[in-house]
């Protein structure tokens, strides 16, 4: 009865998942298909809330962010593609197979051991019973238990050292996932993750988004100045500006060096154009201490590029006119944002 109740309800779930897949035009792939169920299982809330703020957003779920959710909601155990990983988890399983099948032989033979003197000492006749034959057998019964004790031990050993591998192993995993979309100094998303994010943006009918670009005026002279060390501080520091202020589906990324990006989907030029001022203000205000002198430096200023999506573009057409803007900014003075 209850195998029925779990199929009846998984056939109710693909009912559903199918229709809403096609009417949001979401590619069937299994990464969008697990997704996708799970969400029209209502199984984990937090995935539906999210992914229904995608939805309402770009009116889909583009593959990037699907493939995020995906990695936070559905996959349990994340899948392993490192040809490093999986033979590290081989060599684990293959131990600990090793030492389950050493720790099962040495029970049964312990088993066996404890029949045969059960066996003979069940036989004997209790007036005929010598000192000589009892310490015999509780002797040979010692010498086994101590074989299983030892193997026991063993095997525990290996289960600990098991626990401890895959913990490493998750740990490298997450470490892997982290590089390959988000900046090592800075947190934020990287390049990849932008050509990415772009790629399923456009993907979308009709979609309307602006880019800003913002670099750090001056950078190379406060490096020479103030050293690499104050200059990853700046760095760190700006890019947690461009995070705070990257609301409503907007999203900053690294874009390298000194330069980053914020994608605006579904905003007018003239709203891209008032956050980047927002931005630049919240910078102009930075004060930063240098450890090593003691001197409070600020002057910390960025220039500004926003650019709005049109038909005839594609992302490097997009990427372009921002920068042009961008240049014109720091051609009439810097610390300041050209959206024409």
């Amino acid at each position: 009865m209850a195998k029925n109740v779990i199929f009846d309800s998984s056939v109710a779930t693909l009912k559903k998942t199918i229709p809403l897949m096609m009417k949001y035009n979401v590619p069937v792939n299994p990464v969008n298909y697990a997704l996708w169920y799970t969400y029209a299982s209502n199984e984990v809330p937090t995935l539906n809330k999210e992914l229904d703020s995608a939805i309402k957003l770009y009116n889909t779920c583009p593959q990037f962010r699907a493939d995020q959710l995906y990695d936070k909601h559905v996959s349990t155990e994340k899948e392993v593609q490192s040809k490093g990983l999986q033979k590290s988890i081989e060599s684990m399983v293959s131990k600990l197979s090793e030492s389950i099948g050493s720790s099962k032989k040495n029970a049964k033979e312990f088993e066996n051991a404890m029949d045969v003197c059960h066996d003979e000492l069940s036989g004997m006749d209790s007036h005929n019973v010598s000192k000589d034959n009892v310490a015999c057998l509780v002797s040979e019964l010692v010498a086994k238990s101590q074989i299983m004790r030892d193997s026991a031990k063993n095997f525990g050993d290996s289960l600990t050292k098991a626990q401890r591998e895959i913990k490493s192993l998750r740990a490298k995993l997450a470490d892997s996932q982290q590089a390959a979309l988000y900046d090592a100094l800075t947190g934020l998303l990287n390049r990849r993750a932008f050509d990415q994010e772009m790629e399923s943006l456009l993907a979308l009918p009709d979609m309307n988004m602006c880019l800003i670009i913002a670099d750090i005026d001056h950078f190379k002279k406060f490096n020479d100045t103030h050293g690499h060390l104050l200059g990853d501080q700046v760095l760190k520091i700006v890019a947690k500006r461009l995070a705070a202020a990257s609301a409503d589906g907007a999203m900053a990324f690294r874009f390298g060096g000194e330069e980053f990006i914020i994608l605006v989907p579904k905003g007018s030029l003239q709203q891209a154009h008032s956050l980047a001022e927002l931005i630049r203000l919240s910078i102009e205000r930075l004060k930063i201490k240098d450890k090593k002198t003691g001197e409070v430096v600020a002057n910390i200023t960025c220039s500004f590029g926003v650019a709005e999506l049109n038909k005839k573009m594609d992302a490097t057409a997009l990427v372009n006119l921002a920068d042009e803007r961008l240049y014109s900014a720091k051609q009439q003075g810097r610390n300041r944002v050209h959206s024409q």
